[in-house]
């Protein structure tokens, strides 16, 4: 695995899942202390001790700001995720200030760990992310202004999970899908898709 403390590009190491290195537990914490025993760094951030209910939007924002996230899973009923950044240095970044900062999430201390994920970024993401700037999160122009959340994560399901969506009246919508792949292929489909009276505009933006 590449030294993330000497910075560097992409990683190759991780694709849409992600599984926990090491011994178990808080994510190998000893104590509430990582153990230095089970820590491997990678682009994959094990992130544990999620409260109850805790909704892929609420996961996501953990990591914002850190960098761009080529994908993120949160385990239906169980109170872990994972976030795999598309950089190693963005998710050493992220990790050194979980151990650093104490994050908290609903009252809950949020434990950050190393974690593996099983396959290789796919190429054509990669090209996407240098050559066309693409990302999880997709703008939505000239929709109806009648147009609900509900309508919309219908359309955009059929392409991937979604992990949000904001109606923004007067605007359209942004619709934040939980990997790129599923919002390129999405973005590939439906920009430019006619629905009644109106032309779908779907671009690649900035988490919100």
């Amino acid at each position: 695995v590449e030294d993330v403390g000497g910075g560097g590009g992409m990683m190759m190491g991780g694709g849409r899942g992600g599984g926990m290195m090491g011994g178990g537990g808080m994510g190998g914490m000893a104590g509430g202390k990582p153990d230095p025993r089970n820590l491997q760094a990678s682009r994959s951030v094990y992130v544990g001790n999620l409260p109850v209910g805790t909704t892929m939007e609420e996961i996501a924002s953990l990591g914002r700001g850190f960098g761009p996230l080529e994908s993120m899973r949160m385990m239906m009923g169980a109170s872990y995720g994972f976030l795999n950044f598309l950089r190693d240095e963005d998710a050493y970044a992220f990790w050194q200030s979980g151990q650093a900062q104490q994050p908290h999430l609903r009252g809950n201390r949020i434990f950050l760990n190393w974690a593996k994920a099983p396959g290789p970024v796919e190429p054509h993401v990669l090209r996407l992310v240098r050559e066309h700037g693409a990302s999880r999160h997709l703008a939505v122009r000239n929709i109806s202004d009648a147009t609900s959340a509900d309508q919309l994560g219908a359309l955009f399901r059929q392409f991937g999970e979604v992990e949000s969506i904001q109606i923004k009246p007067g605007e359209g919508a942004q619709v934040n899908l939980t990997n790129i792949a599923s919002a390129a292929a999405a973005k590939d489909q439906l920009d430019g898709l006619t629905m009644g009276q109106w032309k779908l505009v779907v671009a690649y933006t900035t988490p919100p």
